[in-house]
């Protein structure tokens, strides 16, 4: 058990390089994100999948009733990337003039988008339970939370607060 926890540990401090963003895109560069979108589509999804292959070690029947299910949800989920995308950009576009009724407008889709994502994953959790076994889908998504909180903690890292 402490090899296999090593074994993830490593694993996840390694995807938190695949967070580092290497361009500048116009109107982010200012809050240190760098061409933040193509990490949100290619490289995340690449490596994310890499990542989940390694750590989740299916047999081949697992891996036949996963990544179809996978495939959807990973879809659905980009759709949530582009609505926090959105979300980010508004705020770098509005931070030095930001109004009281800007500041809640932002604060309550920032609020949506993260019962979206509570949302998304209730959902898909009782697909992958289906299509595999529950303790497999927790397995699953719990190194899914991981590593949305290595991308949650590098926009956190770069977001200025309110002035």
């Amino acid at each position: 058990m402490k090899n296999a926890m090593a074994v993830l540990l490593g694993i996840l401090v390694a995807a938190a390089a695949f967070f580092v963003v290497p361009r500048a895109e116009a109107g982010m560069e200012d809050f240190g994100f760098r061409n933040f979108e193509e990490v949100i589509r290619a490289d995340m999804r690449a490596k994310h999948a890499e990542l989940i292959t390694r750590v989740m070690q299916f047999s081949g029947k697992e891996a036949d009733a996963f990544w179809p299910v996978y495939r959807d949800y990973e879809r659905d989920l980009m759709k949530l990337a582009d609505e926090r995308l959105a979300l980010i950009k508004d705020y770098a576009a509005n931070y030095e003039n930001m109004s009281e009724e800007k500041a809640n407008e932002l604060a309550q889709r920032s609020l949506d988008w993260q019962a979206g994502r509570i949302k998304l994953m209730r959902h898909y959790y009782k697909k992958f339970s289906k299509a595999l076994t529950p303790k497999t889908a927790a397995k699953f998504f719990q190194v899914e939370n991981q590593l949305w909180l290595i991308l949650d903690l590098q926009i956190a890292s770069k977001l200025p607060l309110v002035k």
